[in-house]
């Protein structure tokens, strides 16, 4: 089997809202944005019997059974974030990606909650791929049963890669982020509706956010990330990589779950729309 165009790895969950469960994670929402994009996207997920990823997103799945799915509850309150996570299923390990897919020439490894063994990273690092990490589901811990934001390590089990992302909310500390660009080429760390900072090779960047009808900013730092990843592959430019991001998170948050990502054309639209602005 030929390896996708994007590999994606992370836990498909449920979303918990007033009215039932929604299927989110960053695994479903990556996928749905590189597909989105035109790229053949191939998913890794694990998840109980109650969920069928398949029947969500036409990507092609790689599925591994556990007994339950990870759950998320979600409560937005003056632009803050509330979740609890009332059940998780095991994390995901090297064994759980098919060989072939190992090989992808762009890997999001996109935990939500410890669902992402912290050695995979190191293990599909130097194999030639563009290797992305979402920081959140290693940084995240409980407390009193409510997710909580973690603290910076400067070389956490997990860092190994080429560019590593990180929403403020999930870190106490949130400038200290930059420490991980002494292991990792490229650190970004997106702040909702004020934009991102962006740490490369040549220093550090602040960029402006592109307006926006937020509707539901869910899977929004998802978006942004799988964007980034797309067009830093395609032209080797961070800064290009992430207008393009920001803007794929601009058009992702207008409706809740997938049905607002945008295509190439109506990213590229946006970006022609709004000049470039630092913060």
């Amino acid at each position: 089997m030929a390896p996708p165009d994007l590999l994606v790895a992370g836990h498909i969950v449920k979303d918990i809202t007033a009215d039932g469960w929604r299927p989110g994670g960053s695994v479903l929402y990556a996928a749905a944005q590189a597909q989105k994009l035109g790229l053949r996207a191939g998913a890794v997920t694990v998840c109980g019997p109650d969920v069928q990823p398949q029947a969500l997103l036409d990507v092609e799945w790689h599925i591994v059974r556990d007994t339950a799915t990870t759950s998320f509850g979600n409560r937005y309150e003056a632009g803050s974030r509330t979740q609890r996570v009332p059940v998780t299923a095991r994390p995901l390990n090297l064994e759980d990606i098919p060989s072939d897919w190992r090989t992808a020439p762009i890997i999001l490894l996109a935990p939500v909650f410890h669902d992402i063994a912290p050695g995979l990273p190191s293990q599909l690092a130097g194999r030639g791929a563009l290797l992305g990490l979402g920081a959140q589901g290693w940084l995240r811990s409980l407390h009193e049963g409510r997710v909580v934001a973690g603290r910076v390590e400067a070389r956490p089990a997990w860092l190994a890669g080429d560019a590593v992302f990180v929403s403020e909310e999930d870190v106490i500390d949130p400038e200290a982020v930059s420490v991980w660009q002494r292991v990792v080429p490229v650190v970004v760390l997106t702040r909702a509706g004020r934009g991102c900072s962006v740490w490369d090779a040549t220093g550090r960047h602040d960029l402006a956010a592109f307006a926006t009808n937020e509707r539901d900013p869910t899977g929004a730092g998802d978006v942004f990330a799988t964007a980034f990843l797309i067009r830093l592959k395609e032209t080797g430019d961070t800064m290009a990589a992430a207008r393009f991001g920001m803007a794929a998170a601009a058009l992702a948050v207008r409706q809740a779950g997938t049905e607002s990502i945008g295509g190439r054309e109506e990213i590229e639209a946006l970006i022609a729309a709004e000049p470039v602005k630092s913060r």
